[in-house]
Formats: C-alpha cells, structure tokens, sequence
C-alpha cells in the first residue's frame, strides 16, 4: 500500500525536516489515525515529493523526517496548458479538479466573444483565484501529484493570444467546417508544452478561430456532439494524455 500524502509548503521544509501545517496534522492524526513511525509522502507543490518517517508531536504537531527527495513526482512529461471559455452559471471549478487529475499544470479562464460574462473587480477575481487554488490542491493530493497547477487570472481571448507560447503545440477544439481529427494531429514525437483550447458551450466565433490558427491553433473537432464545457475540458485532456502514453 502507497504512503498517504500530504501538502506542506516549501518554507516549511527546512534540513531534511518538515512541518506539516496543522490542517495536515488533524488530517494525519484525527482521520487516517498514524502513528510515529509511519512512512509518508508530503508534497511541495512546485514538483518536488518528499519521502520520510512522520513523528507526531502533539494532536497540533507533526513533523516529518525526509529520507528521499523525488523530483516531478506523479508529472507528465509534457507542460500542459488548458485554456477554457467561461459562461453564465458555469462552474470553473470542475474544469480544474478533473484537469488537475488529469495532469494539467495551468488553466486559464478565457473571456470570449459568445461568454457573455464580463472581467469582475480585482478583488473578486482574487477571491476566485483562491477558491480553484484550494480546488488544485485537493486534486493534486488525491491523484498523487507534486505540483499544484497554476491559476491564471481570468483574461480575455484576445490578450491570451497575445501572450501565447510561440513554442507549443496547440490545439483549439471547435465543430467548424474543415476541423480535423484529434488523431490525425498528434506530433510524431511528445511536445514539452501543449496548449489546449475549448470554449464556451456556444463556441469560440468565426473570427477568434481564424485569429488563433494564425497564431499556430490547429482546428480540432470531438464529433458531432455538443459538450458541455467542463466536459470538453476533460475529454481533451484525456484524450491528449492518452495519446502521449500518460494513462497507461
């Protein structure tokens, strides 16, 4: 049986010591019910694992102690990037659980022409980005990752383009006339960064198609159906981790 994992900031990780935050002490302590003594594995959430030998203090206090380091623990090998549209009602928080599970290592909340949401205040946005943080890290946990994935700011379609990796490979997922089969653009070898990008579930417009294959988007269609948007996201990601031999 795998070592139970847990988080703990890197400032918190000092000489082959490690504190566990007192959320991750009741957890070790009050739910799984270890012992000192007991193997672990904490996780920093910039791609390294630790693993070590938990010594428990007090019902407020756990200290673990680091025999291995492990670099990008439980990571693809590729930098995958999902770009998804938002809409009224639309929860973005399902596209970052599944996508986190899924080995995605940044999302980006795209504000596009058929959204019909608007950039909110600063403050709320903050709010937000906190809220799918907690999200990340939950999922980062639970499928045994080391890195939690980046939350980007919500931004608009345009200013995404704008600042887009010239180096990835990228797709945007979009039923148009001449869009072609996930399968028939893979590259014969794996990129180091994808960039995926589904949109709302009324689609990306004529125009921002056109203005993202001219920045390198390839046109890719997932059939005949309409999915929802945290559906979408899923199924790219999947689809694309398959592919890239990340589920075997």
């Amino acid at each position: 049986m795998e070592p139970p994992i847990f988080f703990a900031p890197s400032h918190s990780i000092h000489d082959d010591q490690i504190q566990l935050p007192a959320n991750e002490t009741h957890h070790a302590c009050e739910v799984l019910r270890l012992r000192s003594g007991a193997l672990v594995i904490v996780v920093d959430g910039l791609g390294t694992a630790y693993r070590g030998e938990l010594k428990i203090e007090s019902t407020k206090s756990a200290m673990v102690s680091v025999h291995a380091h492990i670099r990008n623990f439980g990571e693809p090998d590729c930098r995958l990037t999902l770009a998804a549209g938002l809409s009224v009602g639309f929860k973005f928080d399902e596209v970052v659980d599944k996508g986190t599970q899924l080995g995605v290592s940044r999302f980006v909340p795209l504000i596009t022409e058929k959204s019909k949401v608007k950039l909110e205040d600063a403050r709320r946005i903050a709010l937000k980005t906190a809220r799918l943080e907690k999200v990340a890290l939950a999922a980062m946990k639970q499928c045994r990752r080391s890195l939690r994935p980046e939350i980007a700011t919500p931004t608009t379609f345009a200013q995404y383009l704008s600042q887009i990796d010239r180096d990835s490979f990228k797709l945007i997922f979009h039923p148009t006339e001449g869009a072609r089969a996930l399968a028939d653009v893979f590259p014969s070898e794996i990129p180091k960064r994808v960039t995926l990008m589904v949109g709302p579930e009324a689609g990306f417009s004529a125009g921002e198609v056109n203005r993202a294959s001219a920045k390198g988007f390839t046109s890719v269609s997932l059939g005949p159906r309409v999915l929802r948007t945290e559906t979408a996201g899923a199924v790219v990601c999947a689809l694309v981790m398959a592919h890239f031999g990340e589920l075997r």
